[in-house]
């Protein structure tokens, strides 16, 4: 009987009594609400890829994390108390893949009540590509040029290759990885730089850190130059012997350090013609020898031997050694 009377009185005027729940679960729900605020922030997205495969392509760099909590707490929440992220260490394969987006928070929002967090898109499409290893040949960037006269001979680089990793794809077109630049400018001898390397790609990560050493060996320049018009000089002719016409002028073409004979000009003796073995008048082929610096190499000459008329002074004429160049 107990039980009747109290089922009726529950049902009694049931729909009034439902609606009146309703309305009170509601003021609860709007009071609660009231109680907490929403803020909005927007973070970097960032990929965590320790794994075997690594992302290729664009994707969204940024997400929207929406926070609830406390009226009184909310405004002790901040952005760098948020970390956003999508895992790819559970990923073996190449391939597109739909990842969720989770966010990490600091341990001290972990005990806000209430604290609810959402996060705009939920998920991100991001490729993904197996990871290579390789050793690159390092590439040194040289500006400017030397001081006139030399040259940059050699470039050594310290060390030679770097410990690359990467997208499979990237690593395999990647051929060098380029130093930023070293001035050679004005330089007229070896040169050791410190650099760095250049960041051109940043789905790829190299090992070495740097500082790297490029040396620039400078060295002269060479040339070959041709000299015309060289005076021929007479050696030991006898004071009663004059020669009949004079020497003509010879050329040479030496090589050498461009510092050095670009602007050289030959001695008096730099090519000599020797009459020390000729006492009489008469025709004679002599023998010109030229007199070369050790620091250049005598590459072409206009004559080996001269042909010359030997006369002898008469009694009653003054003594003349004037003849073809300088006699001595």
């Amino acid at each position: 009987m107990k039980a009747n009377r109290f089922f009726e009185k529950i049902l009694y005027n049931w729909p009034v009594k439902v609606c009146c729940l309703i309305v009170a679960i509601a003021l609860y729900l709007f009071h609660q609400a009231s109680l907490t605020e929403k803020r909005s922030f927007v973070i970097p997205l960032t990929v965590v890829e320790e794994g075997a495969v690594q992302h290729t392509g664009d994707f969204t760099s940024n997400v929207t994390v929406v926070v609830r909590a406390n009226t009184e707490q909310i405004s002790s929440v901040h952005s760098n108390q948020l970390t956003a992220y999508i895992n790819l260490n559970n990923i073996a394969k190449n391939g597109e893949y739909n990842l969720p987006v989770k966010v990490k928070v600091d341990d001290e929002l972990m005990g806000f009540d209430p604290f609810e967090i959402k996060v705009k898109p939920e998920y991100i499409k991001i490729k993904a590509e197996t990871k290579d290893l390789k050793f690159i040949p390092l590439e040194a960037s040289v500006i400017g040029e030397p001081e006139h006269g030399y040259e940059v001979s050699e470039i050594t680089i310290e060390p030679a290759y770097v410990e690359v990793t990467g997208p499979e794809s990237i690593i395999e077109n990647t051929s060098k990885i380029y130093l930023d630049k070293v001035d050679a400018t004005g330089l007229t001898q070896k040169q050791t730089f410190e650099t760095q390397y250049k960041s051109v790609n940043k789905l790829l990560s190299i090992k070495e850190t740097g500082p790297f050493q490029v040396t620039l060996m400078v060295e002269p320049r060479s040339m070959i130059r041709t000299i015309n018009d060289i005076d021929v000089t007479v050696l030991s002719l006898n004071d009663k012997l004059y020669l009949k016409e004079d020497i003509l002028p010879v050329w040479v073409t030496l090589e050498g350090s461009m510092p050095v004979l670009e602007d050289y000009i030959p001695g008096r003796r730099f090519v000599t013609a020797d009459f020390s073995s000729i006492s009489e008048p008469g025709e004679y082929d002599i023998q010109l020898n030229y007199n070369i610096p050790s620091y250049f190499y005598l590459d072409e000459y206009s004559d080996d031997i001269v042909h010359v008329t030997v006369m002898e002074h008469l009694p009653d004429e003054q003594e003349n050694n004037e003849g073809a160049g300088a006699v001595e």
